[in-house]
């Protein structure tokens, strides 16, 4: 009745996946080869065991049940094919009918004139993977249930404490796991695979050849990066029009800046074969003058106007600007009188520039200095408008 529950389990799983490959589509190869690091995962597993061995099924189900722990290495080459280590086992319980085999507990309460038998093991084997779904239904990263076949071969060790011979055989395994999708990087598993080894595995031998241990167990899955297969792209041939005429075009670009730079190399050896021509350019500057004033006057005489009318012709061809600096001399006065004076004095030379000798404005700068600024050393030469 459980091996039919059993086998009834497995085909509602394979007909889940392949209705999924159905109605959500599926994607077929060809792929680019992985690299060395590429698809590799590692696995985690725990559930239950049970042996079938000469006289096991006599023993009622549970009384037969162990604990079984599995650790798997491995990496997928294409979407289809990949390959794995996986270390399992821990112990196994069966009934014997002789006495004297090696791993006997005592005697059974099942089966009258049999003996129970407990020992411990482990399987280290390597396994070739098919996955069925993506074989069948096209290789999907995203495909949430997959159905993956395997079969593999290794090395199965027996043993007991304090109990001698140790039973180092030769295994093959053969199994299912179901994988289900939890995100890119982590996977649920249900796997389900029997250890076949020699029938003296379990301490005695009757001569029937094999030993069967079937293990069940579900646990987890993570994927190192990088994950998954990249399509194969088939190359489309370029197009290279575009190119040819933009090249055609730069070629002319280029014939016709060659030209031109010919008739600039004629034109250049024609200019230096000229006679040089004398170039005269005339600049007017206009020499400071100093204006130079009575104690407590800002008056300009006729004799002052004369001088200023002939810098204020200077100065508007120049087309500069000029400073226009009064000054009183700190001999005499006050602070307060001195800066008035040294600015009368300044506005006066700057409305005779303007108004009477017509220069523009904006070529003055008028700038009181008061007694600050003493440009001579005698107070009478200090009271003086410059002119710069």
């Amino acid at each position: 009745m459980k091996r039919k529950l059993l086998t009834l389990t497995l085909l509602l799983i394979t007909a889940v996946s392949f209705a999924q490959n159905q109605t959500e589509g599926s994607k077929y190869g060809p792929f680019l080869t992985n690299k060395f690091f590429d698809n590799w995962f590692i696995s985690a597993g725990g559930g239950i065991q049970w042996m079938y061995g000469e006289h096991d099924t006599q023993a009622s189900f549970k009384n037969r049940i162990t604990p079984a722990i599995d650790f798997s290495l491995g990496k997928w080459i294409t979407p289809a094919i990949g390959v794995r280590a996986q270390f399992g086992g821990f112990t196994m319980r069966g009934l014997s009918t002789d006495p004297t085999a090696k791993f006997i507990e005592g005697p059974s309460d099942d089966c009258p004139g049999c003996f129970e038998e407990k020992f411990n093991f482990f399987n280290l084997h390597g396994d070739l993977m098919w996955n069925i779904s993506n074989t069948i239904g096209g290789y999907r990263q995203d495909r949430t249930l997959e159905f993956i076949p395997f079969l593999g071969v290794g090395y199965a060790r027996s043993h007991k404490k304090d109990i001698y011979p140790v039973y180092k055989e030769a295994s093959a395994t053969v199994g299912l796991l179901n994988k289900i999708r939890l995100s890119p990087a982590v996977d649920f598993n249900v796997e389900l695979k029997a250890l076949l080894v020699n029938d003296r595995f379990d301490g005695y031998e009757i001569g029937q050849g094999i030993e069967e241990l079937v293990a069940a167990t579900i646990g987890f899955t993570y994927n190192f990066k990088k994950r998954g297969f990249d399509r194969y792209v088939e190359p489309v041939p370029c197009d290279y029009t575009p190119y040819n005429s933009k090249i055609a075009d730069l070629e002319k670009r280029i014939a016709d800046a060659d030209a031109k730079a010919g008739k600039l190399a004629s034109d250049l050896a024609a200019e230096k074969n000229k006679k040089p021509e004398v170039v005269k350019s005339v600049e007017y500057i206009a020499s400071p003058i100093a204006i130079f004033f009575p104690i407590n006057q800002s008056r300009l005489t006729d004799m002052d106007l004369i001088n200023l009318g002939n810098f204020a012709e200077v100065v508007k061809k120049s087309g500069k600007t000029y400073k226009i600096l009064g000054s009183a001399d700190k001999a005499t006065g006050n602070k307060r009188i001195n800066m008035k004076l040294s600015q009368d004095r300044a506005n006066s030379v700057y409305n005779a520039l303007v108004n009477k000798f017509g220069v523009n404005p904006s070529q003055l700068e008028v700038i009181a200095k008061g007694d600050e600024n003493e440009p001579f050393d005698k107070p009478v030469l200090n009271r003086v408008v410059i002119l710069e």
